[in-house]
C-alpha cells in the first residue's frame, strides 16, 4: 500500500511538473510571438510612412508642374507674359542629360524627371517675377490641402492609424510621421488586450523649391 501511494503522488508530481514546464513554454511562446509582431509592425510601420512621404513629394510635383504647365498653355496671359517661357522644353533637356549622367543610373525615369522638374523649377525662381507668379498660382489652387489630403490617404492605404500622424517640412524635405497598430496575442491573461501605435518616420526625396512655395517649415497634424 505504501509502494502504491508513493507511486500515486510521484505520479501526480510529474504532471505537475509537466503542466507546469508547458505553461512556462507557452508563455515564452506567446512572449516571441509578441515580439516577433512587434517588430514586423515597426517594419510595416515604416513602409506606411516612406509611402505617405513620397506620396506628399509627388503629389506637390505634379500639382506644381500642372499649374504651370495649364497656365502657359489654357490662358492668354500665360501664352502672353511668358513667365514659365518653355519651362517643359527646359524640363525636357535637362531629363535626358540627367539620364546621359552617370551619377543617376539607378534612379528611374520619374525619379529622373522630377529631379529634372525641381533642378529647373530651383533655378527660374531665383527671378522675382516668376517666384511672384508661382506662388500666386499655388495659392488659388490651394496645393497644400491636397497634398495633406493624399499623404492621409497613403496611409490609410497602407492599412496605418491616422492618431498621432503628423506632415513635417523641413531642410526641403517633406517627413511623415505615422504608425501601425500592433494587438498583442495572449495566453490565459499574459499580455492580453495589449494595442500599441508604434510609430515610425520617413522623409521624402529633397525639393530645393519646397520652402518657397509651402513658406517655410511647419508641421500638420494628419488625424
Amino acid at each position: 500500500m505504501m509502494v502504491k501511494k508513493w507511486l500515486c503522488n510521484e505520479g501526480g508530481n510529474i504532471a505537475l511538473f509537466v503542466l507546469g514546464m508547458l505553461s512556462i513554454i507557452m508563455i515564452l511562446l506567446v512572449f516571441v510571438v509578441n515580439l516577433g509582431g512587434a517588430l514586423a509592425t515597426k517594419e510595416q510601420s515604416g513602409t506606411t510612412a516612406q509611402q505617405a512621404s513620397m506620396t506628399a513629394s509627388s503629389v506637390l510635383y505634379e500639382e506644381v508642374r500642372r499649374v504651370i504647365y495649364e497656365y502657359e498653355d489654357e490662358t492668354l496671359e500665360g501664352a502672353v507674359q511668358a513667365f514659365f517661357e518653355d519651362i517643359e522644353e527646359m524640363v525636357d533637356e535637362r531629363a535626358s542629360e540627367l539620364s546621359g549622367s552617370g551619377d543617376y543610373a539607378d534612379w528611374t525615369v520619374n525619379e529622373i524627371e522630377l529631379e529634372a522638374f525641381d533642378q529647373v523649377l530651383t533655378e527660374e525662381m531665383n527671378k522675382d517675377v516668376v517666384r511672384d507668379k508661382l506662388n500666386e498660382l499655388l495659392t488659388v489652387e490651394d496645393i497644400e490641402s491636397k497634398v495633406v489630403n493624399k499623404t492621409r490617404n497613403a496611409i490609410v492605404a497602407n492599412n496605418g492609424v491616422l492618431d498621432g500622424a503628423e506632415l513635417a517640412i523641413k531642410d526641403d524635405r517633406f517627413y511623415v510621421r505615422a504608425a501601425n497598430e500592433m494587438e498583442s496575442v495572449s495566453f490565459d491573461g499574459f499580455m492580453e488586450g495589449i494595442q500599441e501605435n508604434v510609430y515610425q518616420e520617413s522623409a521624402g526625396p529633397r525639393i530645393d523649391f519646397l520652402d518657397v512655395v509651402w513658406g517655410g517649415p511647419t508641421v500638420t497634424s494628419l488625424e
